[in-house]
């Protein structure tokens, strides 16, 4: 998964710590909005969040990135 600071147009790596939990390293203040890679029958492709996830974030929180599998 990447995230991308809004205001930035840079994508940044985020790792995986487990399930649905994502770690970033020195995250971006601000708006953020979320990409995942995905790997099906069609090879690799990546999957955008509809939503951006609001400047007033905090570590630890949930939040919907609105990324569905069916």
């Amino acid at each position: 998964m990447v995230m991308e600071q809004e205001d930035c147009q840079e994508w940044r790596p985020m790792r995986r710590v487990f399930g649905v939990v994502f770690y970033a390293e020195n995250p971006p203040r601000g708006p953020i909005k979320l990409r995942l890679q995905v790997s099906g029958s069609g090879g690799l492709y990546w999957v955008e969040s509809k939503n951006v996830i609001s400047s007033d974030w905090e570590a630890g929180a949930v939040y919907d990135s609105q990324i569905q599998f069916d």
